[in-house]
């Protein structure tokens, strides 16, 4: 009988010393993309690192691996905004870099911005 529960009772006690991982949170990844792409608009210091391209219209955030485990994320992100038009481009990737998901939406104006982050759209307004 002992010898029939020793590997359940292994698992389980790895299970519960593995700590859990977070949910993913795509409304606040969404929120922080919002604040972090405002920000470098805006000219102020963004909590991402801020990326200009030269010449360019387009703008760029970068969220590192530590800021996206706050969003249940592992691995890295990066959004871009064009100026002109207001699109949101960018993807949540893996820690290897490889693609997980698209990044996507546009500023809608007064400080808000329609995102859809993984399939889910968020409508966010940042001051």
């Amino acid at each position: 009988m002992l010898r029939r529960l020793a590997p359940a009772l292994a698992v389980a006690l790895v299970a519960l010393a593995v700590p859990a991982r977070a949910a993913e949170d795509p409304a606040g990844l969404a929120r922080a993309v919002a604040e972090g792409l405002r920000a470098r608009a805006a000219g102020g210091h963004a909590r991402a690192n801020p990326t200009d391209f030269a010449g360019q219209q387009i703008g760029c955030i970068l969220m590192p691996r530590r800021e996206m485990r706050r969003y249940g994320y592992r691995g890295h992100a990066f959004a871009c905004e064009e100026e002109g038009t207001g699109e949101v481009l960018g993807a949540v990737l893996d820690r290897l870099g490889r693609p997980r998901c698209r990044i996507a939406g546009a500023y809608a104006g007064q400080s808000c911005y329609d995102i859809t982050i993984c399939g889910v759209p968020e409508t966010l307004c940042v001051q």
